[in-house]
């Protein structure tokens, strides 16, 4: 039975926020169904956990939660593992185990099982095994996330991993050598106007795509060894073997109609007689290419009062401040702008104070909309991922100091993925545990916020140039020095963002 991911490449060290209980819990309660209590002890399982990465954030945020990672690859647990110790973290262990042994290892029963980045990934007898453990391991009412290649979408784009595959196959070089030399080719197929790229644009424009991204991540999408997409209907049927019924998209918008398809494909959307027809005509329509599904171990469905219950006590805040705030959003080729007072105000309120919508249409302003419209408006909002759901205790209005002369982390996680990882991808996970979220955020961004940790104030500029010229790093300016630049990317740091890592709880002032 084939490994997961090619040996001699490490993985990437990704912060995926999709895996976080409260979010999942939210794509369950968008679709009717009951969310896993948090406020006690829960358990959740990570198997495909790579470098632990989201598994040691979530464990900080979630003290109260046991956090269980495995993967086959001895050397990101162990990776894993020394991350864990030094983030203090006592609540998540890490296994070196085969997946397909996991069926075989003593292990509890979970909450939540997170397969992200494995299914599409393994051969046919390792998913059996991860069914089985599904079924054997995932508690009532428990909550699976799996993500996948799929079907109509990945056809015209599978056949460039196997001329990658063809063309490297008598290269004695590494797996990133043979990435880079892949893609070069590709590249010269697509730049001469080869058939292929001709006659399937998709192809040109994933090739685009993925020489955007790092090396190490694409060489796991070209030399797994096994590699393999799906149609919905087939996953689903899996999942239902394992007793679990499908609840909803980790793609948020995908859960609203107005927002998964163009509005001349609705009625034809709506005709489908059951959930299996509905998702599967949306993914043709679409082209959908990639899926991240939640699924649930329970049939029960919330009455409608429940529901609005449930959604209404759900607190929601923002990534951004109001002038960075994007009102335009795409999702494909349905397009998604928040104008009318409504969302505007909305927009305003939850920048700097995290409510839920129970409180919210208690506000003067909010009041004649109504519960049903503000739960609908923040349904639409939290779609284009800059409103977020938080946990219950992140309500309320935070004092924020932007001139204070130092600051502090106020998780260890932060601290130490960064002195992993600074500058040395283009993004970085920080957690928040405030609102109880983790976030990818910019090299810049995470940069200047080490920065203010640990100088002055008047030495944060000089500071982060020395860690860029450390790094043999340089940042792109127009006009002046590249000292000025720095000082007034760290002033410009300081107004915009500063106030939301505050506001979070990323950062907090220093004593």
């Amino acid at each position: 039975m084939s490994i997961v991911h090619a040996k001699d490449t490490p993985y990437t060290w990704g912060y995926y926020g999709e895996l976080s209980p409260i979010f999942l819990n939210y794509v369950s309660a968008l679709n009717g169904h009951h969310p896993v209590p948090l406020e006690d002890s829960f358990s959740y399982c990570d198997l495909g956990c790579g470098f632990g990465v989201t598994t040691n954030g979530l464990a900080q945020l979630f003290p109260q939660g046991q956090f269980t990672g495995i993967d086959f690859n001895e050397d990101q647990i162990t990776t894993a593992t020394e991350l864990a110790k030094d983030c203090g973290s006592t609540n998540v262990e890490f296994m070196a185990l085969d997946i397909n042994h996991v069926t075989d290892a003593e292990l509890p029963q979970y909450d939540f099982i997170v397969l992200h980045g494995l299914f599409s990934w393994v051969d046919p007898g390792t998913r059996d095994n991860i069914r089985k453990f599904v079924a054997d391991h995932l508690k009532a009412d428990g909550l699976v996330y799996v993500s996948y290649n799929c079907m109509p979408g990945w056809a015209a784009l599978a056949p460039l991993r196997d001329v990658v595959l063809t063309h490297t196959a008598g290269m004695t070089t590494d797996n990133l050598i043979k990435t880079q030399a892949g893609l070069d080719y590709l590249d010269f197929m697509a730049t001469n106007n080869a058939a292929f790229f001709v006659d399937n644009p998709p192809a040109r424009e994933f090739l685009e795509e993925i020489k955007s991204k790092d090396i190490e991540y694409v060489t796991h999408e070209l030399f797994v060894d096994s590699s393999k997409a799906y149609y919905f209907h087939q996953v689903a049927a899996e999942m239902r073997s394992a007793g679990l019924s499908y609840s909803g998209s980790a793609d948020l918008h995908l859960n609203f109609i107005d927002l998964a398809v163009p509005a001349e494909f609705r009625e034809i959307l709506l005709q489908a007689t059951s959930r299996l027809e509905y998702e599967s005509r949306g993914d043709f329509i679409r082209n959908q290419r990639f899926r991240k599904d939640v699924f649930k171990n329970s049939r029960k469905t919330m009455s409608e009062e429940e529901q609005l219950e449930t959604l209404s006590h759900i607190v929601f805040g923002t990534t951004c401040m109001v002038p960075e705030f994007q009102t335009n959003v795409a999702f494909g080729d349905v397009e998604l702008n928040y104008a009318g007072d409504v969302f505007s105000g909305l927009i305003e309120v939850l920048a700097t104070t995290p409510n839920s919508a129970a409180e919210l249409v208690q506000m003067d302003q909010f009041k004649s909309y109504g519960l049903d419209l503000v739960i609908d408006a923040l349904k639409f909002l939290s779609a284009g991922g800059q409103v977020v759901p938080m946990r219950a205790d992140a309500k309320g209005r935070t004092e924020l100091d932007i001139e204070a002369d130092r600051y502090a982390f106020t998780a260890s996680f932060n601290i130490q993925l960064l002195k992993r990882r600074l500058l040395r991808q283009d993004a970085l996970g920080q957690v928040a545990p405030k609102a109880g979220i983790g976030l990818s955020v910019s090299m810049a961004d995470a940069l200047f916020a080490l920065c203010l940790v640990e100088a002055s104030k008047e030495e944060v500029p000089n500071w982060a140039f020395q860690r860029l010229l450390e790094a043999r790093q340089e940042m792109k300016f127009e006009g002046g020095t590249e000292t000025e630049a720095i000082a007034d990317a760290v002033e410009k740091f300081r107004q915009t963002r500063l106030p939301k890592f505050l506001e979070l709880g990323i950062l907090e002032p220093a004593n």
